[in-house]
Formats: structure tokens, sequence, C-alpha cells
């Protein structure tokens, strides 16, 4: 049993005492039990240095022992302790094998044994690995280092990209063939794995992200300003001063930070790995701006839209905004309607619903929907009736209803950009705080000024009905009662709706655009 640096008993652990022969093992044992034995009989006397030296490695390695077993079970942990276990554990073994032998114990480097065995050369211990150092010679964090290249334990597990793959393929079954979720989920995914690099999916940790996060500060958050012909790590050396507008914290958080977490995830369960990066507290960078809150409108500004929209002969730009006034449902969502989505509930009551799904260019697509609440019914205002806005609607079948907008590539983002422009021409430049969502968030708060029940406003906004265990019973779509007296919440005296009297709304819906402009008249 004498030991070497390179013999190992079966477990693969190195004997903590060395002895040819069991009676030298034992010798050495009961020396340092003795020792022990000593220090716990006499606490009163003062702890020797090298006693102190023993202990501190003690308690040193079975820190480290905890925080890798918490990182294992998926518990939160200190990353800098673990990211540089090997080299802290081997600073621990010099602490105990470095220091000058305990009275009666025998050396465990060196064993008192026969004359051939004193003749050996001194062990070496092997050499540590230590952190890089910058100019001043101080080590560089781990989430500062290049995580292509850091070294990583051995894995049998797929490379991420292998992972991503797999969730992608899902994702566009789920969605459809080119859904842009998908583009826009691929493209971040690929930003990722060329910053950080692609390794086994299960070798990653909550450093690969703080150093993802860390390089990512630099980005341009407006898209058209990055140049396709820079790769990734080339525009953010060009915006290192920040000159570009960086990401806004909310894009960065659910748009990039949380697509590589669910992708990571995603392979869990079939490849049998822990959440590489569970627990993992990020920190993000002060240059990353707050949300900002979308604006209430005032009855001037709302009447502005309204005749500003009117102006422009376009059903999107006319009705659009209205709708979002009276139904408080998302952009998104009115887009896609078709006429079969109106229809009469109740007596003289008139509501919307999708099916969730439509036929778009000749291929069933996933209408942009948030939740499964927005699939129900929602009232329709009883003015809408009173314009003739859906019985138009309702003669128009399986068409969309803004026909002019489902021909685009993306309909929900070119209305999304219709809209802005419509604002602004309405003379309502708000930094992106008084949007369409602010139309929306109007009618919530004028439901809200009416007394409508909170369970009813949640159903008809399209909401989820919250955490409240009360409000999952009953039906989940609104009661007759309750929608009659949405679809005759009395209308703001101080906005103008006199507008929408008298439209030919066939007449709007045919008047096309070129690139994004009137069609001139022939």
């Amino acid at each position: 049993m004498t030991r070497h640096t390179t013999d190992k008993d079966e477990g693969g652990v190195e004997p903590m005492f060395s002895g040819e022969t069991p009676e030298e093992t034992v010798i050495e044992m009961r020396g340092a039990l003795k020792e022990y034995l000593r220090m716990i009989d006499r606490p009163e006397a003062p702890f020797t240095p090298e006693e102190l030296q023993k202990t501190a490695a003690i308690r040193d390695l079975v820190r480290l022992n905890q925080e890798i077993a918490k990182r294992d079970d998926g518990q939160a942990y200190e990353e800098m302790l673990v990211e540089n276990a090997e080299f802290l554990k081997q600073k621990a073994l010099q602490k105990l094998q470095g220091s000058t032998m305990l009275h009666g114990a025998v050396p465990l480097a060196v064993p008192i044994v026969g004359p051939e065995q004193q003749a050996r050369p001194p062990i070496e211990l092997p050499e540590t690995r230590r952190p890089p150092l910058d100019e001043q010679g101080n080590p560089i964090p781990a989430f500062k280092l290049d995580r292509r290249t850091v070294p990583r334990k051995p894995s049998s597990r797929p490379l991420f990209s292998d992972i991503a793959a797999t969730y992608l393929a899902l994702r566009e079954t789920a969605l459809g063939v080119g859904h842009s979720d998908v583009r826009i989920a691929r493209a971040r995914i690929d930003v990722f794995l060329e910053l950080i690099g692609d390794h086994p999916v299960d070798t990653y940790n909550g450093t690969d992200l703080q150093a993802f996060v860390d390089l990512m500060q630099y980005w341009p958050g407006d898209s058209n300003k990055r140049d396709p012909n820079m790769s990734v790590r080339e525009i953010l050396a060009g915006n290192r001063d920040l000159r570009l507008q960086p990401m806004a914290i909310k894009t960065f958080k659910e748009g990039y930070v949380s697509v590589v977490k669910t992708t990571a995830r995603s392979g869990m369960t079939e490849h049998e790995y822990q959440d590489p990066f569970g627990g993992a507290k990020i920190h993000y960078p002060k240059t990353a701006a707050e949300p900002v809150s979308a604006e209430p409108l005032g009855a001037s500004q709302v009447s502005g839209i309204f005749r500003t929209g009117m102006s422009t002969g376009f059903l999107d730009n006319a009705m659009l905004p209205l709708l979002g006034h009276l139904t408080g449902r998302r952009l998104g969502l009115l887009v896609h309607l078709t006429g079969n989505d109106f229809r009469e509930k109740f007596d003289h009551v008139w509501v919307a619903q999708t099916s969730g799904i439509a036929l778009i260019n000749g291929t069933w697509k996933r209408v942009p929907y948030k939740t499964g609440a927005s699939l129900t019914f929602f009232v329709l205002h009883e003015f809408l009736h009173e314009i003739g806005f859906v019985q138009w609607a309702m003669t128009q079948g399986d068409k969309f209803i803004f026909s002019e907008l489902m021909k685009l590539a993306d309909p929900s983002k070119s209305a999304s950009s219709y809209m802005q422009r419509l604002f602004e021409k309405a003379g309502i430049v708000g930094g992106n705080r008084e949007v369409f969502h602010s139309l929306r968030g109007g009618q919530i708060e004028e439901m809200r000024d009416a007394n409508v029940d909170a369970r009813d406003r949640r159903m008809q906004a399209g909401h989820q009905l919250g955490n409240d265990e009360h409000d999952k019973y009953g039906f989940r779509n609104i009661t007759e009662k309750r929608a009659r007296e949405l679809a005759r919440l009395p209308l703001n005296p101080e906005v103008d709706f006199s507008v929408f009297q008298g439209l030919d709304f066939g007449k709007l819906a045919a008047k096309k655009r070129t690139l994004g402009r009137a069609a001139k008249a022939k």
C-alpha cells in the first residue's frame, strides 16, 4: 500500500495512509488518530499552525464537495467555486500534504519503512491548473474567458446544436414551416453557438450563460443596424462604444437568454441530463433599458387617430384602431379575423372568435394568439353593428376581413408598422409609449371604470383567468348577461365616433397599397 501518485485503490481514490504491510498502515492511522484525539481532549490548548492549516484544508474540501453536489442536484451553487474545482481541490490537498506533520503521526508522502523505500525520490504533487491572469496579474473571471475553448468534462450527450435542431423542428411542426417565431429562435440560437461554442449540452453551466450576456451587452437592438455581412463578433466589436443603442432588458431576457434556456431543457427527458442552467443567477448590464409601459391616450388623441385613419382610405387604418379600442383584443389576432369568425351569439349580441388556425395563401397556418384564452369569443360593441361593420364582415365568409394585409409576408408585423406610422401621422410621437396597445389598454380601463367584473374583463381582453382558484370554476366564456353589458358599455362622449357613420366597407377593403403606399389611380 505504498503511496504513489499513480496508484489508487479499487474505487479510484488514493489511499490516505501508506505502508508496505497492513501493520505499517495501522501505525500511520494510529498516529493520526492520536493527534485528532489530542485536539478533541484539549480544546483549550492553542492550535498549532499545522493544525489550523489542516483544518482549513478539510473545511475547503467539504465546502467544495457541497457546492458540486448542489450543482448536480440542480440547485443554486457558487459558480466560481465549481468552475475552479480542480484548482481548489489541489490547493486543499497541498495544505494537507505540505504541512509539517503533527506529533506522533507518520508523514503521508514519506512513510517510515525499509531503507529501500527511503531511497525513493520524493513524490511530486501534480501541477495545478490556475486560472489565467490579466495584464495586471489578476485572475480573469471565468465568464470573461473564451467559452469556446475552456476545458469541459467528458460527455456522451448530444451537442447543443443537435438538441436545438430537434427543438426547432418541433416548434415548426406546431407553428408551421417558415413561421417567423421559428426563424427568430434559430437566429438567436446561432448567435449563442457562435459566441459560446457548440459543446455537449450537459457540459454548459451558468458561467456560459453569464458570458453570453456579458458579450451581448453590445448587440445593437435595431436589427436594421446590424451589418448582414459581418460576423456576430465583428458586430459586437464594432459597437463596444455603444454608438448604436443596445438591446432592451426584455429582449435580453425573453428573447435571447430564454430561447437558450428553453432549448437546453428541451432534450432533458430524452437524453437524461439535468438542466445545465438550473439555478443560475444572471447579472444583466445597466445599459439594457428597462421596459417602458404604454401610456394611456387622451380622448382628443383617440379622435385624431380615428380621423387620420379614415383619411387614408384603407380599411385596416380605419377599422383596426376602432376594433382595438372597443374590444381590447391584440392587434395580431384582429388582423387574422375572417367573416366566418363573426356571429350572433345571443339575441342582438354579436361576437367574434377565431379557431386558432386559418388558410393563408393556400396553406393552413396558426393564428398569432398568445394564450389559449385568446381563442374564446369576445363581445362586439353594438356600435360596430350600428355602423354596419358586423353585417359587412359576416358577408365575407371564409375571406379575411383585412385581405390586403394578409397578402404580405408577415401580416402582424406589417400591421404593427402601419399602426405606428398612423400614430405618428396623427401627431402622436411618444417614443413607443403611446402605441396600438394604448388603445387596447384604454378599453380595459373603461371596462374597469364601468365596474365590469374582473373575470369578465380578463375574458373579453383574452387574458388568462389568473391564479384565483374560484375564477377557474364555471364557464370559460362570458355569460349572456355579461355579454349584453359589454355590448352596451357607454361610449366616451369626448371621443369623436362620427367619422365611422355611413362608411362603404367594400370600397375601403378594395383599396390597394403599392410598396406600402396607396396605388395610384389609373
